[in-house]
């Protein structure tokens, strides 16, 4: 299952920084550039995890006795 979502959420604050002047108060562009690319490749990892989780229950119920396997 993928998040469409948050990835375009996360794209939006993004781009929203990208056109901020170089040097803007608060957190400067290039720190908060650096913090949503972070962001970005930690979603997908946590989506690569989740997804590999829901992969191994998957497998371990298939192959569980009264499971899909079993009945071979």
């Amino acid at each position: 299952m993928h998040d469409f979502g948050r990835d375009y959420e996360i794209e939006r604050f993004r781009r929203s920084l990208a056109m901020l002047p170089a040097g803007a108060d608060a957190l400067k562009r290039e720190e908060a550039m650096a913090l949503l690319g972070r962001l970005r490749d930690v979603t997908a990892r946590l989506r690569r995890v989740e997804e590999g989780l829901r992969q191994l229950l998957a497998d371990e119920s298939a192959s569980a006795p009264g499971g899909p396997r079993s009945a071979r």
